[in-house]
């Protein structure tokens, strides 16, 4: 019981998901952590893909300053005409479970 506990506790640690978040994740092909689920309220959440090759242009005193990210230093400057980073959902691979499923129906 007390390795258990140590074991959960070095892998929390280490990769914010403990040896049952895992087995999940590794049986249903997702992300699934019970941080996940304290921090956002979702156990296993849709990966998302971000584009970020969109640069955030600024004005500054003697020039223009370019970043991946808007607003870097926070101080509300408004981006000259930089489109917003495209998000879309990542294509989710197949769990085990679902492997076995499809391979037991061929």
């Amino acid at each position: 019981m007390v390795a258990s506990v140590g074991a959960d506790l070095a892998s929390v640690t280490s990769t914010k998901k403990t040896l049952g978040d895992h087995l999940v994740s590794a049986a249903t092909g997702r992300d699934c952590s019970s941080v996940s689920f304290s921090e956002t309220g979702h156990y296993c959440p849709e990966k998302v893909y971000v584009d970020r090759s969109r640069l955030y242009c600024y004005k500054t005193l003697a020039d223009v300053d370019c970043h991946h990210i808007p607003d870097p230093h926070r101080n509300g400057h408004t981006a000259l005409a930089s489109p917003p980073p495209d998000i879309r959902p990542e294509p989710r691979q197949p769990g085990w479970i679902e492997r076995m499923m499809t391979a037991a129906e061929q």
